[in-house]
């Protein structure tokens, strides 16, 4: 493992297991961070002569020096699709097991194809365990999913279903369906199985509510759980009213893994900080200050296969200050603003939420950053920020592309620009519908 002895790696994965499990007070979970950090700066710096230069400030003849951080430059997301091959390692080593490849689009409507070591996989799922465990679920229970999938649109997504979802207790049924179909069938699906819980993006979960209240049929549930989008306060209360149960928010990123966990007994979000050491950046340049908005700015501590240090995900999220929670509380987030998202409203009263997956995105050539906005129930924008400055894409592909994955009822016309708009949250909203619910 380069320079780090196996008697050091086997007392990190130690402190690691004990923090997952167990948790960590304030000062020892400072230590592992720093630990970790000095590991992972090791392992980018001896694999990847991209990071050997980046990293070279804060490096001195015994590894990383921890009061120098701040020197490393900040990586953007076009830095990272741009100097991915020297970066990826696809064999990291048997320390950190197999290697699984993916594709995201993140918040910048950038595509970029990552890679996840098994260890990094293993620690973000043990993070959704405890996450689950917190908010007493009950793994006797139905759970229920929608989520995005490779399903093409001009299919038939239909739902499945399996036994056990919470690990050692109980093996209750766990159903999914693909989001992309009409939020309709969502609903109706929802009334056949009746879960305790549900799990989707903050998005869906608010026009599931609209729907249902406007339908008069409430749905009990125990608990919602939400991620990858922007949790509003008006979408908590619209869902407890339709729903009546809290809304649990999970914070994290295809390429990183776990980021932050709201807390059920603080309301605040815990950073993970097994996973990773999170920095808020203020514009000018500082961190942060309680109840102050910054970048978030993120380094994965164990995902040797794809190391990210001082990754300016693209979102932006608020400080936490102090609190009295009696979880460990190395860190905290107040709130995150995120990505944001819409739900797309076509002719006959169909709502979808819109996807295409990144990879396929990734077959458009000369194309920077995207944005899909619809502008007619039949009709959205393909705005986007040319590579070569001058504009122009392969139309019958993405004629096919949102045809296939979004809905084959939609045209498209491409709008090429200069830069694209950020929304009220910082954000480039990859889909936006100008129609209103």
């Amino acid at each position: 493992m380069n320079h780090t002895s196996k008697a050091e790696w086997r007392s990190l994965l130690a402190a690691l297991n004990r923090s997952l499990f167990a948790g960590l007070d304030n000062a020892e979970a400072s230590a592992f961070q720093h630990r970790s950090l000095r590991r992972m700066a090791e392992v980018a710096s001896a694999r990847s002569a991209y990071y050997r230069q980046r990293l070279a400030p804060a490096m001195g003849p015994s590894g990383l020096r921890i009061e120098r951080w701040r020197d490393i430059p900040i990586l953007t997301k076009p830095e990272l699709g741009q100097n991915r091959a020297q970066i990826l390692n696809t064999r990291p080593g048997p320390e950190t097991g197999p290697v699984r490849m993916g594709w995201t689009s993140g918040s910048e409507g950038e595509p970029l194809n990552y890679g996840r070591s098994d260890l990094a996989d293993q620690i973000s799922r043990r993070i959704t365990q405890r996450f689950l465990r917190l908010w007493k679920t009950d793994g006797r229970e139905r759970f229920a999913q929608i989520v995005s999938t490779r399903q093409e649109a001009n299919g038939t997504p239909e739902p499945t279903q399996r036994r056990g979802w919470l690990e050692g207790q109980g093996s209750g049924e766990f159903h999914v369906f693909p989001v992309a179909t009409d939020l309709r069938r969502h609903l109706a699906w929802l009334h056949a199985i009746r879960p305790s819980y549900l799990k989707s993006y903050p998005e869906v979960l608010a026009e599931l509510a609209r729907q249902s209240l406007r339908q008069g049929r409430m749905l009990p549930m125990r608990l919602l759980i939400s991620g990858g989008g922007v949790l509003t306060d008006d979408i908590r209360r619209l869902c407890r009213e339709a729903f009546g149960c809290a809304i649990a928010d999970f914070y994290g990123a295809e390429e990183v893994g776990s980021i932050a966990d709201q807390c059920p007994n603080c309301g605040e979000y815990h950073v993970c900080g097994e996973n990773v050491f999170l920095e808020i950046v203020a514009e000018d340049g500082r961190a942060a200050a309680p109840g102050e908005t910054g970048r978030a700015v993120v380094t994965t501590l164990f995902n040797d296969a794809f190391p990210l240090v001082r990754y300016q995900i693209g979102d932006h999220v608020v400080a936490g200050g102090s609190t009295s929670c009696s979880r460990p509380a190395l860190q905290m987030l107040s709130q995150v603003k995120g990505r944001s998202s819409a739900i797309f409203r076509l002719k006959g009263g169909r709502a979808l939420w819109p996807f295409i997956p990144s990879d396929e995105m990734a077959r458009l050539a000369n194309v920077q950053r995207f944005q899909f906005v619809q502008v007619a129930d039949d009709l959205v924008e393909f705005r986007y920020v040319p590579r070569d400055g001058v504009g122009g894409v392969d139309e019958l592909l993405l004629r096919h592309l949102v045809k296939a994955f979004i809905d084959p009822s939609l045209e498209v016309r491409s709008v090429a620009s200069a830069r694209l708009e950020r929304d009220e949250n910082h954000k480039y909203a990859i889909y936006r519908s100008l129609l209103t619910s």
